[in-house]
């Protein structure tokens, strides 16, 4: 069982989106060792309270974990310590996706509590106390009230970011996407909600600064095209895109593969179109 003390550091690790595994010996040579448990992250860093687990083990348990802390996955590690048998299972915890939407309007809303039950790790920023605050969002991580230039000149991006622009007008996203788009890593998805006349506004002011930028990553109008009208329908056709993009999948209906093959007849093409899943 783990103990408070590192439950504790796994959950902050979490919430503050960093790749964790936790070790646990499985196999050693003094039984009073087994079932021991013990933090890694990729950096190296190391935490455990087994007293009776010596530094250099400790040093050959983060040598040998280091393949499954490369591939970023669950695994068994054994190895030879002065002539016995020691094992560990280390479990990987990901850091999870972060989320981050710009505007706490009335599309934040369910866009944030979708995001939640996606698994995102959810922040909503905006200037406004009166907009940025947990009780409109109570269901988000972490509510910043904060300007848009500041917050994102110094948040952490990674592929692992996911952005979207929901401000009050083009001159927040033209501020917010100068920021980001300085950044030597790019977020793997920014998304930029708005009407043709703003969106056009938008890429106009950018192509001064960043003439040669061809904002492959940057999705607007934002959403699939499914219709959307309401903010809930809106948050739908947002995350839905999100995921899309996030899974590297084309977004089409499921059942246009399944009609190809009823033309067909089910019966010549039953083969094919069973092994069709979600």
């Amino acid at each position: 069982m783990i103990s408070s003390n590192l439950f504790a550091r796994l959950e902050e690790s979490i919430k503050n989106r960093k790749d964790t595994f936790l070790l646990t010996i499985t196999d050693y040579p003094d039984e009073k060792v087994i079932g021991a448990k013990a933090l890694l992250w990729p950096d190296g860093d190391f935490c455990t309270e087994a007293s009776l687990l010596p530094l250099d083990v400790r040093d050959l348990l983060a040598v040998h974990c280091n393949k499954l802390v490369t591939k970023k996955r669950s695994g068994t590690v054994r190895f030879m310590w002065k002539d016995r048998l020691v094992e560990c299972f280390a479990e990987y915890f990901p850091s999870p996706l972060h989320l981050i939407v710009a505007g706490a309007g009335h599309v934040c809303e369910p866009v944030a509590e979708m995001g939640r039950m996606l698994g995102f790790f959810v922040t909503v920023i905006d200037d406004r106390k009166e907009f940025a605050n947990i009780e409109r969002f109570p269901n988000a991580n972490e509510v910043v009230c904060q300007s848009y230039l500041d917050y994102f000149r110094h948040i952490d991006i990674s592929e692992k970011t996911y952005i979207l622009l929901l401000t009050r007008g083009h001159k927040y996203d033209v501020l917010s996407l100068n920021e980001l788009l300085k950044r030597e890593c790019q977020a793997g998805y920014i998304g930029m909600i708005g009407s043709r006349r703003r969106i056009s506004g938008v890429f106009e002011e950018l192509q001064q600064d960043f003439p040669d930028e061809s904002f492959e990553n940057l999705y607007t109008p934002v959403g699939l095209d499914i219709g959307a009208e309401t903010p809930a329908e809106i948050a739908v056709s947002i995350m839905a895109e999100i995921l899309k993009v996030k899974n590297q999948k084309s977004g089409d209906s499921l059942s246009s593969q399944i009609k190809r093959f009823a033309k067909m007849g089910f019966h010549e093409g039953a083969g094919k179109w069973t092994k069709c899943s979600l």
